[in-house]
């Protein structure tokens, strides 16, 4: 069977090394700085301590060889399914947040259109404090403005967002890889959460822009895509201060979406560990062994 892409987690000690394998499409791993090597190839670090397994890197592999390339600074590779693509640069050389993820986003369109991979499945994206208030919005807020600024200017109508992640760093820099495609995924939304368009404008001026699942078939087999969660049920966060309850909310909505993609999508992704992996976020090392126990304890690993 013939799959675009798959993930293996492995010990490697110099990222460059991959970059002379033909079928690696990327490698990524989580370390205290955001760096990227200097190769055409997205093998690159995102600027965030792995607390559980150091020295690991999530290397994306090809069943075909890939092409390569450095298109306005995005490290791309390809095959014929897919492109995958990274872009790291200094949010200083702008403004604010809003024109530096405009300026990103605009790169990121233009690329991948060039390429003929037009439509985004997942994107990454990692902001320096993200929480932190810039003229009256948050880092977050402003984010959401730029990217849906260039949405608007770009007359992006029919665009079916992809799913998401945002995340807050401490190392500076605003670094995103994505996924792209050449026919666009489904979009996902979970019973248990709002659509994105139906945030309230108390969360920012403009709605973030995001599905919470895209369920995209290949030739041979088909992937869902979840966007990062956290505790949110409706539009509001619950447990706040509450670990264990938190991430049990948030088994919750992944959960549910999973059972809601299989109802409306035929996806052959039945519950939670049918998944390739689970990546989990903290924002204080103290959460990692209780997070660690609540996955053991519901799902036996």
């Amino acid at each position: 069977m013939s799959v675009p892409f798959s993930i293996q987690f492995l010990p490697v000690e110099n990222l460059s090394a991959l970059a002379a394998d033909e079928n690696v499409l990327a490698a990524i791993r989580f370390a205290s700085i955001a760096s990227m090597e200097d190769t055409d190839k997205p093998l690159f670090s995102v600027g965030l301590p792995n607390l559980a397994l150091s020295n690991i890197a999530e290397v994306w592999y090809s069943d075909t060889p890939v092409s390569t390339a450095t298109t306005d600074g995005i490290q791309l590779a390809w095959n014929d399914d897919i492109l995958f693509g990274h872009l790291l640069f200094d949010e200083a050389q702008h403004e604010n947040t809003a024109l530096a993820t405009q300026y990103a986003y605009e790169l990121i369109l233009k690329t991948s259109q060039e390429h003929s991979y037009p439509h985004l499945l997942r994107i990454w994206n990692y902001l320096d404090s993200i929480n932190k208030d810039e003229q009256g919005l948050l880092h977050y807020q402003d984010f959401c403005l730029g990217r849906q600024q260039i949405l608007d200017n770009e007359g992006h109508w029919d665009y079916v967002p992809p799913a998401s992640t945002a995340i807050g760093t401490s190392c500076g820099g605003l670094q995103i890889y994505f996924l792209a495609a050449k026919k666009p995924g489904v979009e996902l939304k979970n019973p248990r959460q709002s659509s994105d368009f139906l945030y309230p404008r108390l969360y920012g001026p403009v709605r973030p822009t995001f599905s919470r699942a895209l369920v995209k078939k290949w030739k041979d087999t088909t992937h869902l895509y979840i966007s990062s969660t956290s505790s949110i049920v409706g539009y509001e966060k619950q447990h706040i201060g509450q670990v264990q309850l938190q991430v049990d909310e948030v088994l919750n909505n992944i959960e549910t979406l999973i059972k809601h993609a299989v109802e409306k999508k035929n996806s052959p992704i039945n519950s939670l560990t049918d998944l390739s992996y689970l990546k989990v976020y903290l924002c204080d090392l103290f959460m990692l062994s209780v997070t660690e126990e609540l996955l053991i304890r519901r799902y036996g690993r």
